[in-house]
């Protein structure tokens, strides 16, 4: 190495440890502190009501977020499939990120506390008439489990069944109807997709007429799948989910669904 490239290197590593250093001495002036926190969260709670949905961003300040209003994110809200039902949505966010939950939605108001952003969005909502989770105790078939499940690396409430190769079968009845059937499926937990690769049959009927045939993989993640039911909108119906996996093993697979308005 010439003495010119040595000098250059040795600039450039000088130069690199100064900015280092600059990161390191300014890092904690970017960081939320606890007040920042505590007072966002006074913000909230001040007008949070029923029916409202807390959300916070980036995806990976959750568990922080819910430090401080951990209270007011049930197990319901922390694993929802998506946000049609919620009119309102407080928006709790670091570093001028925002959550997806907001797209689309009318922005209320917002205040900044620190390093911590509130924001209240509302925008229209659809009426959930039957909440398929909700109502698994008057479930009839196959054994399965209520609970809260790792989807896509998300917490998702909902039924979790563990398939065998023949067909099983789980049924509602007198499940009111309105214009839509939404579904959601997927395989549960990061360790049974790391070690096997089988896909899952899924069937869903209403009244014994298929309106559903898909099957479920490891990459497919928290799938929704939308039904029209607006020619049954306002009855009552039998409404069946059939599941089947040719290869069984590690295959959990978790799936809720909603009759909405």
């Amino acid at each position: 190495m010439t003495r010119r490239a040595a000098a250059i290197f040795a600039a450039v590593v000088a130069l690199l440890a100064l900015v280092e250093t600059g990161v390191a001495l300014t890092a904690r002036a970017r960081v939320a502190t606890d007040a920042d926190w505590q007072a966002a969260a006074a913000e909230v709670r001040a007008g949070f009501t029923a029916g409202d949905v807390i959300t916070f961003a980036p995806a990976w300040v959750d568990q922080i977020g819910r430090a401080y209003l951990g209270d007011l994110v049930t197990v319901e809200m922390a694993g929802r499939s998506d946000d049609d039902r919620y009119a309102r949505i407080w928006e709790v966010s670091i570093r001028d990120e925002h959550a997806p939950e907001t797209n689309g939605a009318r922005l209320v108001r917002e205040s900044k506390h620190g390093r911590v952003r509130v924001a209240l969005y509302e925008k229209a909502a659809t009426p959930v008439l039957y909440d398929f989770t909700q109502h698994a105790q008057e479930l009839v078939g196959g054994r399965f489990a209520v609970r809260t499940m790792e989807l896509d690396y998300r917490p998702r409430r909902g039924i979790l069944v563990q398939p065998g190769p023949q067909p099983t079968t789980y049924e509602w009845r007198e499940v009111p109807l309105g214009a839509s059937l939404v579904v959601y499926a997927g395989l549960h937990d990061y360790y049974a997709r790391k070690s096997a690769d089988g896909i899952v049959d899924v069937r869903v009927a209403i009244d014994g007429a298929e309106k559903l045939h898909t099957q479920v993989a490891n990459a497919d993640g928290w799938r929704r799948f939308d039904l029209d039911t607006r020619a049954l909108a306002g009855t009552r119906h039998t409404v069946t989910f059939t599941v089947a996996a040719p290869n069984p093993a590690w295959r959990n697979l978790g799936f809720h669904a909603e009759a909405r308005q």
